[in-house]
C-alpha cells in the first residue's frame, strides 16, 4: 500500500509530509553519534499516524494485531488528530485508513471488559459529532470495517470500499449497542428497511453488497481503497470550498440533526436501555474471550443441550433411515 501511494505521489507531484509516526526509527546520522546513557523516559507507542499530501490529511489506524481495534489510547489520539485537522487552514479533506489490510474492527472488547463500556464511549465522544467534521471526510474501507469501525465509516461523508471488504454490526453477537450514532447514520444512508436488516441480524456484508445498498461512492479492487480515496480527495480540493461545505452541512443536518420531540423521546428511550445492554455486553465479552464468535462467526454462539424428547426423535429417525436402506439393498 505504501508503494502505491509513493507511485501516486510521484505521478501527481504531491508533496508528502509525515506528521506523526508509529515506529521509532533511527537515521544514519543517529548511528554516527556516540551512544548516550539510557534515561528513565517512558516510551509511548502511537496507535495512529497522520500524513499530509498537500491539502489531503490521512489518519491511519495502526493496531494491526487486533485488526485495528479501538482502545482508549487510540481513541484519544484520534480525537487530537481530528481536532488538529479542523484547526489546520491548509487541510481541506480528511481520509481515514487502516494499516495492514483492515479498516477498523471496532472497540477493543478486552479493554471494554477491563475498563468498562463507558470509558471507551467517553474517549470516542469526538466521533459522535454530526457531521464528523465541517470539511469533507472520506473512509478508505479495506478488510474488516465492523462494530464501531463500521460506524466510523458511516460517520464519514464518503466511502471508497474495496469489493472484498467486510462490513457490519458484528457486535450484535455479544450484545454491543451502536455506540456512535450508527443506527441513525445507517438509516439515513440506505433507508429504514435495509438498515433494520443489518442492525437487527448483525449479518456481515461484502463491499459489493455495500455498493448495491448505496454505502459506497466508489467500489474498488483489493489494495486500492487508500489510493482511490486520495484521488477523490484531490478532486474535491479543486472546488471552491465554501459552497461545498455549506451544501454538505445542509444535507447532513436535514437527516441527522432533526430537532423534534420524537427524536428527543427516542434518545431518552435508548438511554434507559443502555444499562441492560451493557450487562449483556459484559456477558458477550466473556464469550469472546473464551473463543466464541471470533473471526466473524455467527454459529455456535450459545451451547443449547438437546432435551430428552429431541434425542429420542433423532434416534428414531436414524433407525428408520437404516431400515429403509436395508430394504433397498434387499
Amino acid at each position: 500500500m505504501r508503494s502505491l501511494i509513493k507511485k501516486l505521489i510521484s505521478v501527481t507531484n504531491i508533496s508528502f509530509a509525515r506528521i506523526s509516526t508509529v515506529r521509532h526509527a533511527s537515521s544514519k546520522s543517529d548511528a554516527q553519534k556516540p551512544k548516550e546513557e539510557p534515561k528513565n523516559v517512558e516510551q509511548i507507542k502511537k496507535n495512529i499516524c497522520v500524513e499530509k499530501y498537500e491539502g489531503v490529511t490521512t489518519i491511519n489506524i495502526d493496531r494491526q494485531m487486533t485488526r485495528n481495534s479501538l482502545d482508549e489510547a487510540t481513541l484519544r489520539e484520534m480525537t487530537e488528530a481530528i481536532n488538529a485537522f479542523d484547526k489546520d487552514a491548509e487541510a481541506k479533506v480528511l481520509v481515514f485508513n487502516g494499516e495492514g489490510g483492515s479498516f477498523c474492527s471496532g472497540f477493543d472488547l478486552d479493554e471494554v471488559g477491563e475498563k468498562g463500556y463507558h470509558t471507551l464511549v467517553d474517549a470516542a465522544s469526538r466521533l459522535l459529532r454530526r457531521p464528523l467534521c465541517d470539511k469533507p471526510t472520506i473512509a478508505a474501507v479495506t478488510g474488516y470495517a465492523v462494530g464501531e469501525g463500521f460506524e466510523l465509516a458511516l460517520a464519514c461523508d464518503l466511502r471508497v470500499i474495496e469489493d472484498t471488504a467486510v462490513l457490519g454490526c458484528l457486535g450484535r453477537r455479544f450484545g454491543a449497542p451502536q455506540s456512535l450514532y450508527g443506527g441513525r447514520r445507517l438509516t439515513s444512508l440506505i433507508g429504514l428497511s435495509r438498515a433494520l436488516d443489518l442492525l437487527m441480524t448483525g449479518r456481515p456484508i461484502s463491499g459489493c453488497d455495500a455498493n448495491v445498498m448505496g454505502l459506497a461512492c466508489k467500489l474498488t479492487t483489493t489494495g486500492t481503497a487508500l489510493g482511490e480515496s486520495i484521488k477523490l480527495a484531490k478532486s474535491l480540493i479543486k472546488f471552491p470550498q465554501n459552497a461545498l461545505i455549506m451544501d454538505k452541512l445542509a444535507a447532513v443536518n436535514s437527516q441527522l440533526n432533526p430537532n423534534s420531540e420524537e427524536s428527543m423521546r427516542d434518545e431518552a428511550v435508548m438511554q434507559s436501555l443502555l444499562g441492560s445492554a451493557i450487562e449483556d455486553l459484559n456477558q458477550g465479552i466473556k464469550k469472546f474471550q473464551g473463543g466464541i464468535g471470533k473471526h466473524g462467526k455467527f454459529y455456535k454462539l450459545t451451547d443449547v443441550p438437546l432435551k430428552d424428547w429431541e434425542l429420542e426423535d433423532s434416534v428414531e429417525e436414524v433407525i428408520v433411515k437404516e431400515d429403509e436402506d436395508k430394504k433397498k439393498k434387499a
